[in-house]
């Protein structure tokens, strides 16, 4: 039985799914899901995530939404490579970093992004400048957290690939890379270069 991904290109959501079956080399079928036709909301689809929105992933008879959710699924079912550290308190400090990266960067990332998207004229430059500002106090966790490390729990795991598509779009926002982060500078070509990375961008 195949996995099977339901899928909008540009979701970030559908991108840190796509990272971890590229690293976990697990063959999928795509199903595309257009957001700006509102497939997302249809009954059919509805039925499959009860939130309408993308990706779904089935596996077998297990249907799974939330992307980080099917990202730890997929860690615990196909165990190879490992990307999650084996001991308890590696793992919390993942879900810790996980968490911050997500639920922590939320209200800065999305004010920036709504911004971002009004018109030129529009837009307000004290909030985007404000939202920047926050954004790279945010980031410098990140930067300190890395340290020499060539990824931010040493080596490449769910932590990296459920971030990576938010930290893309701050490059996007201009927010990285910057002169203050110049560790994190670096961990985004590192990351860029892996082909999991590559296939998303």
């Amino acid at each position: 039985m195949m996995i099977k991904l339901y899928d909008f290109k540009s979701s970030p959501n559908c991108q840190r799914v796509k990272v971890v079956l590229a690293e976990k080399n697990l063959a999928y079928d795509t199903v595309p899901i257009d957001l700006r036709k509102q497939e997302q909301k249809t009954p059919e689809y509805l039925k499959l995530n009860p939130y309408g929105k993308v990706p779904v992933l089935i596996d077998d008879s297990t249907v799974l939404y939330e992307s980080l959710i099917i990202n730890e699924y997929l860690n615990e079912k196909y165990p190879d490579p490992p990307l999650m550290p084996k001991d308890p308190a590696g793992k919390a400090k993942a879900r810790i970093l996980i968490d911050y990266g997500m639920a922590h960067f939320d209200s800065a990332y999305q004010k920036l992004r709504m911004e971002l998207m009004k018109d030129l004229k529009e837009q307000s430059q004290p909030v985007i400048d404000g939202a920047k500002s926050d954004l790279k106090k945010l980031l410098q966790r990140f930067e300190d957290e890395i340290g020499e490390r060539p990824y931010l729990m040493g080596d490449f795991s769910l932590v990296d690939a459920d971030l990576i598509p938010r930290f893309t779009r701050l490059e996007g926002f201009g927010v990285l890379p910057d002169p203050s982060l110049p560790r994190l500078g670096k961990y985004m070509e590192r990351m860029k270069a892996r082909p999991s990375v590559k296939a998303i961008l």
